[in-house]
């Protein structure tokens, strides 16, 4: 059966959290773990997790092109293997609920496939209130088919902080989209942890952001700029091996 929605997120290092993450999702009740599948990306971590044996419907994929910064590769490298209707973004460092999940589960096939929907949070990286926003824009939830062909990420902004998630959103308003907080429930519990030591100037893809605004909100054309591999999975009475791929086959590789 199909999953409803696909559960996506991407990490560089910290693999005590990755196995925290697949742990929490385990913990989860059958009947909510039968309507999703997980996604994860490593990208191209210095430390990369050892996947245990699972039940779970979970992929994994580790990036091998070492590229500063690539949560845009990375997002959209899981938006082309997802199998669901929906995808649910956001970071590792993140718990989400299954109780109001569950709710959203309910009437997805009731929400906007033209709305990308984000959820209440206290986005406690902005420092200033003053300018702080009641949702983390990495965190959404979106119809699959209309992000691929209307949205997903500009690889532009890989090898340098931040801007990318901003500039996706301005991205899928240009095409027509619509974006709305579903702020009934309190869906994510953030777990407060980051890696150190990594540059997080933002000034250059600041400038990217800006200018791309004037030229036009157009994303560029490449899209999956780097290799990748995926990891195999262990499950209850046989082993997932998909084939690893370099890029080189794929439509949407830079030329």
């Amino acid at each position: 059966m199909m999953p409803e929605v696909s559960i996506i997120s991407h990490f560089y290092n910290h693999p005590d959290k990755v196995l925290e993450q697949i742990a929490w999702w385990e913990s989860l009740p059958a009947e909510f773990l039968s309507r999703v599948e997980f996604i994860l990306i490593d990208d191209c971590s210095e430390q990369s997790p050892v996947i245990p044996a699972t039940g779970l419907d979970l992929k994994v994929f580790r990036i091998t092109t070492n590229i500063a910064w690539n949560q845009a590769g990375a997002r959209n490298l899981a938006t082309f293997h997802a199998r669901g209707a929906w995808g649910l973004y956001f970071d590792l460092d993140q718990h989400f609920h299954d109780e109001p999940m569950g709710i959203v589960l309910d009437k997805i096939r009731f929400m906007d496939e033209n709305t990308l929907y984000h959820f209440r949070s206290d986005n406690e990286s902005i420092k200033d209130p003053a300018t702080r926003i009641p949702f983390h824009p990495n965190t959404y939830l979106v119809n699959i088919g209309r992000f691929k062909t209307h949205g997903m990420y500009d690889e532009d902004f890989s090898g340098k902080y931040g801007y990318e998630d901003i500039y996706m959103a301005r991205h899928w308003e240009w095409s027509g989209g619509k974006r709305q907080l579903l702020a009934d429930y309190n869906f994510f519990t953030n777990l407060k942890f980051a890696t150190a030591r990594l540059d997080r100037d933002v000034s250059h893809n600041r400038r990217l952001g800006q200018d791309k605004l004037l030229d036009g909100v157009r994303n560029s054309a490449g899209m999956l700029r780097f290799a990748w591999e995926p990891v195999a999975i262990t499950r209850p009475g046989r082993t997932d091996r998909i084939a690893p791929n370099d890029g080189s086959d794929h439509p949407f590789l830079s030329v």
